[in-house]
């Protein structure tokens, strides 16, 4: 009797530039699937059509996500206390300030 032969999961790639695999093909990463996993409001159906995915390509992150948990949670954490270091910076929160006027002037009709 012969060994069965483990299979690789094509659905999920890891860029070389980069730290977080990824559906492939897709910019969407596992990351970002696993926060909508945790969201009841977003089916797999709702993923698919939203994101261009199929449901292989979603489980597969699913998947993923569930074997590198810990990881991708501590992840997911770092980001979020980034996010709030930035809403509490006030040299950050002039700059997106005056970034908003900038591309204000932009958009007004000139005429």
């Amino acid at each position: 009797m012969s060994n069965p032969t483990a299979l690789p999961m094509y659905h999920i790639e890891m860029k070389p530039d980069s730290n977080k695999p990824r559906v492939a093909g897709h910019g969407i990463t596992i990351q970002f699937l696993a926060i909508l996993h945790h969201n009841p409001e977003w089916t797999v159906e709702r993923i698919c059509e939203g994101y261009s995915l199929t449901p292989a390509q979603v489980y597969a992150a699913w998947a993923y996500y569930y074997d590198h948990k810990d990881e991708i949670d501590q992840a997911i954490e770092a980001d979020e206390a980034a996010m709030e270091r930035l809403a509490n910076d006030p040299a950050y929160q002039a700059r997106v300030k005056a970034l908003k006027e900038k591309a204000s002037h932009r958009s007004e009709p000139t005429g």
